[in-house]
């Protein structure tokens, strides 16, 4: 029984002697000078020539930041530069005013109408036209833009009337009649029109459009620009401008071939840091995809960093 009893009381004596051994210890760091303090806990220990333990002090001696680099392998930093829609067309919109439509003036009665008719985008507004066939005739057809008369005539068949853009505005009065019998004052004007429209055309352009790329130190060479040409509508004879830096290094007639083109670009026109690439078209509407510009590299990503030290 009393065999059976020692076990515990030796486990317990091992506890008391480890909780022991681990205060002294704290009691003997806390009670070293600070610099011995620190190379016993951060091991920030050297030797001198003699063999002797001293405390290692570290100090900066470089510190850079090198930016973009690239694999020592290569030649070349490749640009990848968004796309460009350069467009110069028109386009069209048709509003119907009415199917059918019955003037009329004598000397005691007139038959008469008014249309009122919107333009949204005066800005981009090229020309607008009132388009209209005649049935029925019988005097001088009247039509008046904001109380301005504008046609003052006979008219047969199929009428195309320009409406002059100084005279429009957001909301117009378009209005129609007939002119008077005179002194026939048992007589009567009459006129019948169908397919009364209006015709609105635009003139959409954006017919130039930059991107900027950045080029660092190491980007030194000659350059090669890539790039894909798109017709989205045939034009013959388009002509198409590039400008690097405000500097024009192509300008040349385009065809609608959907083909990679290639052009070559000196290291002079290229400059460190920020460089703008501007395309520019006269007509059409094209879209210049994977535009690429392929920069090469002298010091093939090797960076070099002189810096003094003193003898200590």
């Amino acid at each position: 029984m009393k065999k059976a009893q020692a076990a515990p009381q030796t486990a317990s004596n091992v506890a008391v002697f480890v909780l022991l051994l681990g205060l002294f210890l704290a009691i003997y760091v806390l009670l070293l000078p600070p610099a011995d303090r620190e190379a016993l806990l951060y091991n920030t220990t050297t030797q001198d020539k003699n063999n002797q333990e001293t405390t290692a002090s570290e100090t900066l001696i470089l510190e850079q930041s090198p930016g973009l680099l690239k694999p020592t392998q290569e030649d070349e930093i490749m640009h990848e530069i968004g796309s460009i829609n350069l467009y110069s067309k028109e386009e069209p919109k048709i509003t119907d005013l009415s199917s059918s439509l019955y003037l009329e003036k004598s000397f005691t009665s007139q038959i008469k109408r008014n249309f009122v008719l919107s333009v949204n985008d005066l800005e981009n507004l090229d020309t607008v036209s009132l388009i209209f066939i005649t049935t029925e005739s019988k005097g001088n057809l009247i039509i008046t833009l904001n109380g301005i008369i504008l046609y003052d005539s006979k008219t047969s068949g199929l009428a195309n009337i320009i409406l002059p853009k100084d005279l429009l505005q957001e909301t117009n009065n378009l209005e129609f009649s007939v002119s008077s019998p005179g002194l026939n004052i048992f007589g009567r004007n009459k006129y019948s029109l169908s397919s009364i429209k209006i015709r609105e055309s635009y003139e959409l352009t954006n017919t130039r459009e930059s991107r900027d790329f950045i080029l660092s130190d190491q980007e030194t060479g000659d350059a090669e620009l890539k790039f894909f040409l798109y017709c989205n509508t045939p034009e013959q004879g388009a002509r198409l401008r590039m400008f690097l830096n405000n500097k024009e290094i192509k300008n040349e007639v385009i065809s609608c071939m959907s083909a990679e083109r290639k052009m070559d670009i000196k290291n002079d026109d290229l400059e460190e840091g920020t460089n703008t690439l501007m395309f520019q078209i006269d007509k059409g509407d094209y879209i210049f995809n994977d535009i690429k510009l392929n920069v090469k590299t002298n010091f093939k990503g090797v960076v070099n960093y002189k810096f003094a030290i003193t003898e200590d």
